[in-house]
C-alpha cells in the first residue's frame, strides 16, 4: 500500500502542475484576445516602417546625386527609424502574445535593450539635426558642421544611446505577478518588481530628465529658427512691395542703380546666407560675382548668382521647416510614453489595475511613439519634390 501511495503522489503533483499551467495558458489566451486590435496596429507599424524607411534609404542614399548638404542626415535618421519601428513593434507583439507566459528572462532583457537603443538613437539624431539647422539658419556666418563633425556627432549619438540603454537590462526582465481572482501566477516582460526601487526611480528620473532636456532644447532651437525664417519672409515681402511701388511710379533703375540696390539688399540679409562645407559664409564670394571690377571691364555681370543664392536659401528654409514638422510629431508621440513610464516606475503593479479593454487602450497610447518612426517618409514625400520625383522615376517602367 505504501508503494502505491508513493507512486501515486508524484502523479497527483504532476496533474496539479499541468492544471495550473493549463489555467495560465487559458488566462493568457483571454488577454491575447483582447489585444488583437493592438497587434493588428503594431503589424501595420512594422510594414509601414520597413517599406517607408527602406525607400528613404534607397532614394536618398543611392539615387540622389549632386549636393546632399541639406539631405545628409536623412538616410541615417531613416536607418534609426527603420530599426526602431521593426524592433519596437515586434517586441510589442511578443509582449501582447505572452502577457502571462513571458518567462524567458534573457530574451526579454535583450529585446528591451535593443528597443531602448534604437529609440534613443532616433531621438539623439533628431537633436543633431536641430543643431545643424540652427547653425545654418541662425548663424550662417559662424562655424558650421563639416562632414567630419557630422560623422563625429552621429558616432557620439550612438555611444550615448547605447550607454543609456544598457541599464535597462538590469531594471527590466521577466517579472512574476499574481492573479488574485484565479489564484495563479504568471510572468510578463516588464519592469522588475524585485530590483532596488531607489535605483529604479533614479534611472527613470535620469531618462525623464534627459527627455525633458532634449524636448526643451528642440523647442528652443526651432523657435529661434522659426523667428529667423519669419523675419526673413517679412523682409522679402517688404522688398517686393518697394520694388512694385518703384516700378509703378516709373522709377526704373538703371544698371548701376540696380547693382547698388542689389548690394544693399544682399548686405542687409547677410545673416541668412548659406555656408559651404568648410563652415565659412559664401556671401562675399557671391558679391564678388555680381560686382563690376577692372577684371571684367566694369561690365555688369548678370544676377544669376543672386538668383541661385535665393533659391539655395529657400531650399535651406524648406528643409528646416520639414525637420521642424518631424520634431513636432516626435514631441507629440513621446510625451504619452514618457508619462506612462514615470507612472510605471512609481507603481510596479501599474498595469494590473486596468481591465482588459483599459489595458489594450493604454498599450496603444504607450506605443504610439512608434508613429514617430514611420511618418517621416510621408513628410519627405510631401515636402521634398526631388524625393517625390525619384520615386516616380523608380515606378515608371522602362
Amino acid at each position: 500500500n505504501q508503494e502505491v501511495l508513493y507512486t501515486a503522489q508524484p502523479f497527483k503533483m504532476d496533474n496539479v502542475t499541468f492544471n495550473i499551467s493549463q489555467t495560465v495558458k487559458e488566462w493568457n489566451n483571454e488577454i491575447v484576445q483582447s489585444l488583437i486590435p493592438n497587434n493588428t496596429i503594431l503589424s501595420m507599424y512594422m510594414v509601414a516602417g520597413l517599406s517607408g524607411n527602406s525607400l528613404v534609404i534607397f532614394i536618398y542614399g543611392f539615387k540622389m546625386k549632386g549636393n546632399k548638404e541639406d539631405r545628409y542626415f536623412i538616410p541615417f535618421l531613416a536607418m534609426a527609424d527603420l530599426w526602431a519601428s521593426l524592433i519596437c513593434a515586434s517586441f510589442g507583439i511578443a509582449q501582447n502574445m505572452m502577457q502571462a507566459t513571458f518567462d524567458n528572462e534573457q530574451l526579454c532583457k535583450t529585446w528591451y535593450l535593443f528597443a531602448a537603443f534604437s529609440t534613443f538613437t532616433s531621438v539623439f539624431f533628431l537633436q543633431i539635426v536641430a543643431v545643424h539647422r540652427y547653425l545654418k539658419v541662425c548663424q550662417p556666418l559662424g562655424r558650421q558642421m563639416t562632414l567630419k563633425w557630422k560623422r563625429f556627432a552621429l558616432c557620439i549619438g550612438l555611444i550615448i544611446a547605447f550607454i543609456l540603454a544598457v541599464p535597462i537590462a538590469y531594471f527590466y526582465g521577466s517579472d512574476p505577478f499574481f492573479n488574485e481572482e484565479l489564484g495563479i501566477s504568471g510572468f510578463r516582460c516588464n519592469r522588475l518588481s524585485s530590483v532596488n526601487k531607489t535605483w529604479s526611480l533614479f534611472y527613470g528620473g535620469l531618462i525623464l530628465f534627459i527627455t525633458i532636456t532634449i524636448i526643451v532644447s528642440l523647442i528652443c532651437l526651432y523657435s529661434k529658427i522659426g523667428l529667423k525664417i519669419r523675419d526673413h519672409l517679412k523682409r522679402t515681402k517688404i522688398n517686393r512691395h518697394h520694388k512694385t511701388v518703384e516700378l509703378s511710379q516709373g522709377n526704373v533703375l538703371n544698371i548701376d542703380d540696380r547693382l547698388s540696390y542689389t548690394e544693399r539688399d544682399t548686405q542687409s540679409r547677410d545673416n541668412d546666407d548659406r555656408t559651404d562645407e568648410t563652415g565659412f559664409s559664401t556671401t562675399y564670394r557671391d558679391l564678388e560675382a555680381v560686382t563690376p571690377s577692372k577684371n571684367n571691364g566694369g561690365k555688369h555681370v548678370p544676377r544669376i548668382s543672386i538668383g541661385k543664392r535665393r533659391k539655395r536659401k529657400r531650399v535651406v528654409y524648406k528643409f528646416t521647416l520639414m525637420f521642424m514638422l518631424i520634431t513636432v510629431i516626435f514631441l507629440i508621440c513621446y510625451i504619452p510614453k514618457t508619462t506612462i513610464m514615470l507612472l510605471e516606475a512609481r507603481d510596479t503593479s501599474f498595469w494590473e489595475e486596468f481591465t482588459y479593454t483599459g489595458r489594450s487602450v493604454l498599450l496603444f497610447i504607450y506605443r504610439i511613439y512608434i508613429l514617430n518612426n514611420i511618418t517621416n517618409p510621408i513628410i519627405y514625400a510631401f515636402l521634398d519634390k526631388k524625393f517625390t520625383k525619384e520615386i516616380k522615376k523608380c515606378c515608371v517602367c522602362k
